[in-house]
């Protein structure tokens, strides 16, 4: 078999398996619906985690969950806005298990607030999570990564960023500015070895979501394809198969988890869901 000249970055052939034994997974806002279940399927496929979160006693919670599944984490807290942040975990991950195999850029939020009626520094915290945490964490692995031979990059953008978003503007704006970094870092960095994905989850249901009220989930899930809204396990398989050599091919590539496409219209669902007359 003859290589292209052109070729870059390190070729590996598709194994599919979710096998992550021996390998190091670094997950930002790991103390979330999303953030616990990319977590828990990544510790059951083998690999050794570093978990990042705000809240020091939640994120003990879950290291302290993750081991009594058999699995290893360790922890760190900060602001994800801030690259002193990124820096320390790429120390814990070097310094606990000598290497970093996946970052997954998870860390987010949002709040419901008209463009006009935010703040500042409300504004500035949206994109500073949202976004600029996800480019210093990729911007502190990637020494690693070219050290390594290469790595993977998983962003966790949102469905918000395809569409408008009344009332969380600035995360949408966010999200969508996470779906063209993942592109260009796709770009930037495949021939170092480094492949870039994002991941773009719709309504979610977890714990603290608007989706957690029964009339909401069932509301919201008439309007989707699959007439349900998504499980953050099943974001966290998207994520896993996006980790594996099972997706070398795949690179600055965004990924909707959404349960189908949006329509033109909410007229268009209610006349194909119509019941069929006698």
């Amino acid at each position: 078999m003859t290589t292209s000249a052109t070729a870059v970055g390190t070729q590996k052939h598709g194994k599919a398996t979710f096998d992550f034994e021996g390998q190091v997974v670094i997950i930002t806002g790991a103390t979330g619906g999303i953030g616990t279940a990319l977590a828990e399927k990544y510790s059951e496929a083998g690999a050794k985690l570093v978990l990042h979160g705000r809240k020091e006693e939640t994120l003990q919670e879950r290291v302290k969950h993750i081991q009594e599944l058999g699995g290893e984490a360790v922890m760190v807290t900060g602001n994800i806005k801030e690259p002193d942040t990124a820096q320390t975990l790429v120390r814990a991950a070097l310094e606990n298990y000598g290497r970093i195999d996946v970052l997954i850029n998870n860390a987010g939020g949002n709040f419901a607030a008209r463009l006009e009626d935010m703040s500042v520094n409300a504004w500035n915290a949206t994109i500073g999570t949202n976004l600029s945490g996800a480019f210093h964490a990729a911007c502190a692995v990637l020494p690693v990564f070219e050290k390594q031979g290469g790595g993977v990059i998983i962003n966790v953008g949102s469905g918000s960023a395809n569409y408008a978003h009344p009332m969380r503007g600035a995360y949408a704006a966010a999200k969508a500015g996470l779906a063209s970094l993942t592109k260009t870092m796709g770009w930037e960095w495949a021939d170092r070895g480094v492949r870039v994905n994002c991941v773009e989850p719709g309504a979610t249901l977890t714990p603290n979501s608007r989706f957690a009220d029964k009339k909401t989930e069932a509301t919201y899930g008439e309007f989707l394809a699959l007439g349900r809204v998504g499980l953050p396990e099943e974001v966290a398989d998207a994520c896993i198969y996006l980790s594996t050599d099972a997706a070398s091919f795949i690179t600055g590539t965004v990924l909707s988890v959404t349960g189908g496409p949006h329509t033109s219209s909410p007229l268009d669902v209610r006349l194909i869901r119509k019941p069929v007359e006698a």
